[in-house]
């Protein structure tokens, strides 16, 4: 069975769980359009925004800056 595949939020979380500290949202958009292949235009990068906006696990810190909280991720049983 093929598990589902990854979300923008998904990405961001594990951008943030390996760098272990806040990244600027230019970056992680920029980092997480690189690792899903998808190009690095404007509205590709504000589609990505929008969707770790929308995902609870991720937290705005401000300054642009983003980070996870862990006590919100949820494991697969």
């Amino acid at each position: 069975m093929q598990g589902r595949k990854k979300s923008e939020a998904d990405w961001a979380l594990e951008i943030l769980s390996e760098r272990k500290e806040p990244v600027f949202y230019a970056e992680l958009t920029q980092e997480i359009a690189d690792r899903m292949n998808r190009p690095s235009d404007a509205a590709t990068l504000t589609s990505i925004y929008t969707r770790i906006n929308l995902d609870n696990r991720l937290i705005y810190q401000g300054d642009g800056y983003w980070y996870f909280d862990s006590s919100k991720v949820y494991r697969e049983v």
